[in-house]
């Protein structure tokens, strides 16, 4: 408790403290090595601004807007060390409401600036501002996208790298790239939305016009229609290596729908780290990655020198049916980038691919094989949360989602946390906000944890995302749970026809979004909310700028 007031009353500072501190309009290159932060005697305060503007890009060969952050896409990298604060100012020019969501931070003590609108806060006006104020205690691998409309879809993403210089494989390796995976949809999504909520539309989720690694995709430009520009040699990501040296890949789906299995020709993949988690070192030819997770691997350049392809494999992890949009297109699911060693010639390569497993298609890496660098057993689960998730139809709409037969609509007026600390009775809460409420039984909650079993009466796979705490991945049959050493992640493919049960401490209080990261299934109303120690909330201090932005 008094950690989590110390917390709260260093974001109190963050209007006086980013007045006085010089904030970094952020840039990045993707195909240039990371140049980690170098190491200090105590955390240190980075302050950085994020513009939120439209542009006019080509990620693909083929022009379109794309909403980005400071006129980049994918957004610029943004880095830190284990234990610093980050104080980020948005600045909204899209010409429509957005927020900013840290996906994987755990926000301990402050919970209201975990970006999602109408749980945490208020959307930022087109032509406001907000600013993010938090501490990273955690390190590794993680993301930040738009968390309003589908905006994360449109382009509104980026990787958010925690150091950690005591990091027990920094030897392992010289240096590090970061490799992020997505799609392309030359429709923007305010228009794709419409037509798949129709109560005409009978297909499934939108065929996505290309697949890109980190910002890169060819469209299939005899699709393109007459009046557009398109470049049928729109280049490919490549990324440059030593032969001799080392290299960690920092791999993130940033993908707003599909799933992707990551190779890299001739080279074996050494897995140290999932969601931001260390593990035992495990080597694999093949990942399958679903959307918003992520891995770091560890490349041996050790190979002759020459050109090698890097490989995407798309999977739309959805049943297609002829009345699918774009379903007439082409899709080209192979998409590729390339690892060029150094002295190599400029020429196509003729590298060979792993096969493939289709066992591995809309599926995560083998839970079993993924073992904590430091164990840590899971607490003793003394709450249980049972979701069925399912789609159906209503009169006026298409097909939507359900979570125990309600469909998630979300206030961005008055915000979940807000209706918690002006202590109103989520008993009383409207039942389409999917809102759940547990507290602990013991002192600080310490040994306290909730399982929440996630059954799928669809036939499609679904990854979901908790943007709580670290949580353990179990089978349905409690005789079956791995009380030991469970890998720990916050995404998880929840397989169709099929249960999957998650493990959580409850040491982070504050309301918090679970929900599929397939935007489409989001959309259309997969989440919940979960209200965590409400006792705590109610007694804390929130930041003035957090409401400000509300109305009323």
């Amino acid at each position: 408790m008094r950690l989590q007031l110390l917390i709260i009353f260093l974001a109190l500072l963050s209007l006086s403290d980013s007045a006085k501190l010089k904030c970094i309009d952020i840039t990045s290159n993707m195909f240039e090595t990371l140049k980690p932060l170098p190491p200090s005697n105590g955390p240190v305060t980075r302050c950085y601004n994020l513009k939120l503007i439209t542009k006019k890009m080509t990620p693909d060969g083929s022009t379109h807007l794309v909403r980005t952050v400071n006129g980049q896409y994918p957004a610029p990298i943004i880095q830190a060390n284990h234990g610093d604060r980050l104080i980020v100012n948005v600045i909204n020019k899209l010409g429509e409401p957005s927020t900013i969501h840290w996906h994987g931070i755990f926000q301990t003590g402050t919970n209201f600036y975990d970006g999602v609108p109408g749980i945490t806060q208020c959307p930022i006006p087109n032509h406001g501002s907000f600013t993010y104020n938090f501490t990273v205690n955690q390190y590794g691998t993680f993301w930040y996208h738009s968390h309003f409309s589908g905006q994360l879809v449109d382009g509104l993403k980026g990787s958010l790298i925690i150091h950690n210089h005591k990091d027990p494989y920094l030897k392992k390796y010289d240096y590090e790239y970061v490799i992020t995976l997505s799609e392309w949809y030359h429709l923007p999504s305010d228009e794709i939305a419409p037509i798949i909520l129709s109560p005409s539309y009978r297909g499934g989720d939108p065929i996505p016009s290309s697949g890109e690694i980190s910002g890169k995709g060819q469209y299939n430009c005899a699709f393109a229609s007459k009046n557009s520009s398109c470049n049928p040699n729109n280049g490919v990501a490549t990324y440059k290596v030593k032969k001799g040296k080392k290299y960690r890949f920092r791999i993130i789906n940033m993908s707003g729908s599909t799933h992707y299995i990551f190779s890299i020709d001739e080279h074996p993949l050494t897995l140290i780290e999932v969601d931001g988690h260390l593990i035992k070192e495990v080597t694999l030819k093949t990942i399958p990655i679903h959307t918003a997770q992520r891995y770091s691997v560890i490349l041996n350049a050790n190979k002759p020198v020459k050109n090698y392809y890097i490989r995407a494999k798309l999977t739309i992890c959805t049943p297609i049916n002829n009345q699918t949009l774009n379903y007439n297109y082409l899709l080209n699911p192979n998409v590729v980038g390339i690892l060029k060693y150094e002295d190599a010639k400029d020429k196509t390569p003729d590298s060979k691919a792993y096969p493939l497993n289709g066992s591995d298609e809309c599926t995560d890496v083998n839970p079993n094989i993924l073992k904590p660098y430091k164990i840590n057993p899971p607490k003793i689960a003394t709450h249980k949360i049972d979701l069925v998730i399912s789609f159906g139809k209503l009169p006026t709409t298409g097909s939507i989602a359900f979570i125990n037969n309600s469909s998630f609509v979300s206030n961005f007026n008055y915000p979940t946390n807000r209706k918690i600390i002006n202590n109103l009775n989520v008993a009383k809460f409207p039942k389409y906000e999917n809102a759940f409420a547990y507290d602990c039984y013991t002192k600080d909650c310490k040994n306290d944890a909730v399982d929440i079993y996630i059954r799928a009466n669809t036939s499609r796979s679904h990854p979901f995302h908790l943007v709580s705490n670290q949580t353990g991945i179990e089978p349905p049959d409690p005789s079956k749970f791995n009380l030991l050493d469970p890998a720990y992640r916050d995404t998880v493919t929840v397989q169709g026809n099929s249960t999957t049960v998650i493990r959580y401490p409850m040491d982070n209080p504050g309301v918090w979004l679970m929900h599929c990261h397939m935007h489409w299934h989001l959309m259309k109303g997969m989440a919940l909310q979960l209200i965590e120690r409400k006792s705590i909330i109610t007694n804390m201090t929130v930041p003035e700028d957090i409401f400000a932005q509300c109305a009323g």
